[in-house]
């Protein structure tokens, strides 16, 4: 009695229903970072793009000064990565007198940043139900 129950079980795992969509996953792949602290990276949306974005990490880049971080869970649409290099480990982009910033930093499709970030329209990169593979390098020291 017990392997029919343990069979019927297992009949109805494997045939229930069927499996859930794989998750996509966007990879931001990280070049041209320094001898130092970690990168700190963030993909947002256009409406979280001058502020704190949902999907954030924290990755340490090798000796070659390359880096890879996964997002998963990130739904299809239209998506802006930015990073720095938090060379000192203070937590945060620092600053020079004249106003840019010291560490190396970077935006998704290399977008130009003069007189502060660049407009979303420059960064942007679209994310489909398959995911994405996203550059981005870091420089603007």
């Amino acid at each position: 009695m017990s392997n029919m129950i343990v069979g019927a079980l297992l009949a109805a795992l494997c045939g229930a229903s069927p499996a859930a969509p794989p998750s996509p996953v966007v990879e931001v792949r990280i070049s041209g970072a320094v001898t130092g602290g970690p990168v700190m990276l963030q993909l947002c949306t256009e409406a979280e793009f001058r502020g704190r974005c949902a999907h954030q990490q924290r990755v340490q880049p090798d000796a070659s000064g390359r880096a890879v971080a996964r997002f998963t869970g990130v739904a299809p649409g239209r998506y802006a990565a930015g990073a720095f290099q938090d060379v000192n480990s203070n937590g945060r982009l620092d600053f020079g007198r004249m106003g840019a910033p010291t560490e190396p930093w970077g935006f998704s499709r290399d977008a130009p940043a003069v007189m502060g970030p660049p407009s979303f329209l420059d960064a942007v990169v679209e994310v489909t139900a398959a995911g994405a593979v996203i550059p981005l390098r870091l420089g603007g020291t």
